[in-house]
């Protein structure tokens, strides 16, 4: 068995991107999750699969599958894709010297994934973030947003109309684990990088839709041109020596000008299909830098690039219809699919895959009665 790179956490559009950019340039890419079959797995590119414990329930079970599997497989990088991310790199020192794993350490991806810590950098910086309330007497304004410092995909993020609204959520969390901010008006925008070593790019997209109501996952996104937003982003990552991919999701209002820092995700993210096929292939610039610890190869971005998460869009309006907040608009953006660059989850070259991520969310669906696995 050949293995030059095993993927965690693949059951999902992310981890497919990033197993197509690896295995188009020729190198053979083995996925891992706790599921087993899912897109990545009955894909074509994929060169093997494997199961592994839950890694937030079963830490040590989970690193030793990952050992055993490493052992057996030898492969040159091990490359986490989510928040699992924090759990490899905590048991770094346990892994074989020479595996590549790009990713900072544990500490640094736990404060850049709390909500409170990364929006006190980024102030700090001067980088310009929502009014944070430190108590309900200063709200003059709902809606405001109340999220808890971790969380992903628009889990723990709530928009109370007022104060007996905030009131509630507030009384079902510890101080220490929200933020109450002010809502900022305008589109999520998201800046991906790579810092490394010197190296630096990035590039924005902002939500044309998004899955869930005032922001969060995003299933149609456009590139474009905003330096500022890129500039932000670099002062944040340069100010705490950041070395990996990252993305870095604000708000900003087109109409006024004011943007505004709103969190990090401190790995790939949902939206990785958009850079890769406007022409920023961070899988593969990253895995270069890591290897051979420099890439030269030209990178034009094109500005303009529409991508489109099929399956997303799917269970966009059905969350919307369900909640009695779905439009005319929406349903034509969902059942659009012209103008699209590429599809995060379908290539005519490899069909099989989205049959794989639509089992997926369905055994979900059944399992948890969420939408949202």
């Amino acid at each position: 068995m050949v293995c030059d790179v095993i993927i965690t956490y693949c059951w999902n559009r992310v981890g497919y991107n990033i197993m197509r950019s690896l295995a188009s340039h020729g190198l053979k890419v083995w996925v891992a999750d706790t599921s087993k079959k899912n897109i990545c797995s009955v894909s074509k590119f994929c060169s093997g699969s494997f199961t592994y414990p839950d890694p937030f329930t079963e830490e040590e079970k989970f690193i030793e599958c990952l050992l055993s599997k490493i052992e057996e497989l030898k492969p040159k990088m091990l490359l986490p894709t989510h928040d699992e991310s924090v759990v490899i790199m905590r048991n770094k020192h346990l892994f074989p010297k020479d595996l590549l794993i790009p990713y900072e350490k544990d500490k640094i991806l736990e404060t850049m994934a709390n909500k409170a810590e990364s929006s006190k950098i980024a102030a700090k910086v001067g980088v310009p973030i929502p009014q944070i309330y430190s108590s309900i007497e200063e709200i003059r304004q709902y809606p405001i947003v109340f999220k808890t410092v971790f969380g992903n995909s628009a889990k723990g993020v709530y928009f109370p109309t007022n104060k007996e609204e905030l009131k509630s959520l507030i009384s079902n969390h510890c101080p220490e684990d929200y933020l109450i901010e002010e809502w900022v008006s305008g589109t999520d925008y998201s800046v991906d990088c790579i810092r490394w070593n010197g190296f630096w790019k990035s590039s924005v997209y902002h939500a044309l839709v998004t899955k869930t109501d005032g922001g969060g996952t995003t299933t149609q996104r456009e590139i474009v041109e905003l330096p500022i937003l890129e500039e932000y982003a670099k002062k944040i990552l340069d100010d705490i020596d950041y070395n990996g991919v990252c993305g870095l999701d604000f708000r900003y209002d087109s109409e006024t000008g004011r943007a505004a820092y709103i969190e990090t995700n401190a790995r790939f993210t949902g939206g990785l299909a958009t850079p890769i096929t406007a022409g920023f292939n961070i899988p593969w610039i990253l895995y270069k830098l890591a290897t051979d610890g420099i890439y030269n190869e030209p990178i034009n971005i094109k500005i303009g690039t529409k991508t489109k998460w099929i399956l997303g869009d799917i269970i966009t309006l059905v969350g919307r219809i369900v909640s009695l907040k779905w439009s005319a608009k929406e349903i034509k953006q969902v059942f659009t699919f012209s103008g699209f660059d590429s599809f995060d989850d379908f290539f005519k070259d490899d069909k099989k895959a989205i049959i794989g991520e639509m089992c997926y969310y369905l055994e979900k669906l059944i399992k948890n009665r969420r939408l949202n696995p």
